[in-house]
Parts: C-alpha cells; sequence; structure tokens
C-alpha cells in the first residue's frame, strides 16, 4: 500500500492580522455559497480553512485565487509554498518567525 504524505507547516496566529482572523473564524462558522466562488474578489469563497479548537486553523497552502487575499495571508501561503508545505496550522503557542511579519491583537 503506498500512501499519500502531505507537508503541514507551523506559524504562529500573530503572522495573521485581527481583520483575517476574524474572517478566518466567520468563514469556518458560516462558509460561504458555492455560487460565491464564481466571484473573484470575494478571497473567503476561495480559501480552504478549518478552525484548530481555540488554538488558531488549518489553512490549505494551495488555495487559488490568493490575489484577493489579504497581504498577511497571501505571504504565509507563500512562505509555506517555499516550503513545500501543503497546510498550515496556524497556532497561537507557535512562536513567531522573523521570515513574516507580526501582528498584535
Amino acid at each position: 500500500m503506498s500512501l499519500e504524505i502531505k507537508t503541514l507547516v507551523c506559524l504562529s496566529t500573530a503572522h495573521v492580522d485581527e481583520a483575517t482572523a476574524r474572517e478566518l473564524d466567520t468563514l469556518v462558522r458560516f462558509p460561504l455559497p458555492l455560487a460565491a466562488r464564481d466571484v473573484p474578489d470575494i478571497w473567503q469563497a476561495h480559501v480552504v480553512a478549518e478552525r484548530w479548537q481555540d488554538y488558531g486553523w488549518f489553512v490549505w497552502v494551495p488555495s487559488p485565487r490568493r490575489a484577493a487575499m489579504p497581504p498577511a495571508l497571501r505571504a504565509c501561503l507563500a512562505l509555506a509554498e517555499v516550503a513545500g508545505a501543503t497546510w498550515i496550522q496556524f497556532d497561537r503557542d507557535c512562536e513567531p518567525i522573523e521570515d513574516l511579519p507580526t501582528y498584535d491583537w
């Protein structure tokens, strides 16, 4: 049997600004209708995300339509992609890294 292995990178929730964090929480709680995917400017319709308990979120790195996403989220996705990750686990307990800006909220 051959198993497909995916790579997950852990980043601090401090690398996401407060407005984007609220949007991710809202998206997980109230997913947008499929028809929203036809509107390129609605980034929330194109990101694949799930809440990770009270600690943060899991976000799929190949989520499409990054151009409409907030800059902080785009930077995290780009860094994870370069590292070869398929998923980001945003974790409030993870130490911030110097390669990304941090936000106080």
